[in-house]
């Protein structure tokens, strides 16, 4: 009972240790979904508050990007 135990305490620290991991690598800047949807038709997002963030070489929080 003792092994069982063990094995499924390592298991379980290896799966937070590889979640763990995983999300330290995620840390790039995401764009929001209008920016994309506009650049996908070749043209630039029309929202003011995108452009504002542009300007300050940011992305907009607003509309779900993430810097």
């Amino acid at each position: 009972m003792k092994i069982v135990r063990l094995c499924a305490i390592l298991a379980l620290g290896v799966a937070f240790a590889l979640a763990f991991a995983d999300a330290a690598e995620n840390k790039e800047p995401k764009e929001a979904k209008c920016c994309v949807k506009a650049e996908k038709k070749g043209e630039k997002c029309d929202h003011v508050c995108c452009l504002e963030a542009a300007k300050e070489s940011k992305k907009c929080e607003k509309c779900g990007g993430k810097n």
